[in-house]
Formats: structure tokens, C-alpha cells, sequence
């Protein structure tokens, strides 16, 4: 049957794991965002923020030569004290205006700072978005 084999340029059977990026903090631009529900029912919303190569360090020759791209998934979307504090800190640190309505397409350019961490998934550890902090 055609189109039902996949070929790698390379024997996979001792394929090592991704480099992460490094762990620190990083300048992030957010090039994405958009309301998402959790498998929970919770709605929030995906931020997605890019770490140019030029930030990358020197000793870090792994990377995406078109940057990193990472999503932070911790805004809420409900109308709680709590979330609308969460957004305002969020906001302030990413430079985005602030008010009783949210564009989301108003975030898209915004540059803050990110701390990456690790995570393990499937015995590989990932770079993640340990928080959000000012440019």
C-alpha cells in the first residue's frame, strides 16, 4: 500500500532525546493566543511565545535555528477575583493594556520575559514556562 512506510534519514533504534533549551529566564515575544477549553471543562486561554535563536546561549547549538516556541497555559478565562488579578500581573508584565475587556489579537507582539524549567515527558526532559516575568 502506498504512502504506509515512513523513512528517516537516520536508523531510529538509538535515537538520543532532544536537547532541551537551557533553563533561565529568556525574552519571549507572544506570537499566539486563543481561548481553549481543558478536558475539565475549564476555559483558558493558550498563549504562545517565541524565544528568538539569537537568545539562545552561545553553548546551546541544539535549537530551533527558527526559534523555540512555547505555550503558557495558565490564564483562566472565569470571572473570579482570583483570574482577574492573575490577568492584571500577567498584563503588566507583558506590557499589554489593561481594562474590563481582553483583546486577545492585542497581545500578539508583546515581549516579557520567560523562566524556563524541565519537565519530563515520556523519558524526555522539555523546556516549559516556569513563569512570566517583566522584559
Amino acid at each position: 500500500m502506498s504512502g504506509t512506510i515512513l523513512a528517516f534519514s537516520e536508523d531510529i533504534t538509538n535515537a538520543p532525546p532532544p536537547v532541551p533549551l537551557p533553563v533561565g529566564p529568556y525574552p519571549a515575544e507572544i506570537i499566539g493566543a486563543q481561548k481553549r477549553m481543558s478536558s475539565t471543562g475549564n476555559e483558558y486561554v493558550q498563549v504562545l511565545m517565541r524565544i528568538n535563536p539569537e537568545s539562545y546561549p552561545a553553548d546551546f547549538t541544539d535549537g530551533d535555528p527558527d526559534g523555540t516556541t512555547l505555550s503558557y497555559n495558565r490564564l483562566q478565562v472565569d470571572d473570579t477575583g482570583v483570574n482577574r488579578h492573575r490577568w492584571r500581573v500577567f498584563m503588566e508584565k507583558c506590557g499589554g493594556p489593561l481594562g474590563r475587556n481582553i483583546d486577545l489579537g492585542a497581545l500578539l507582539g508583546l515581549v516579557c520575559t520567560v523562566e524556563i524549567t524541565h519537565q519530563e515527558y515520556e523519558g524526555e526532559q522539555r523546556a516549559q514556562i516556569a513563569r512570566v516575568l517583566a522584559p
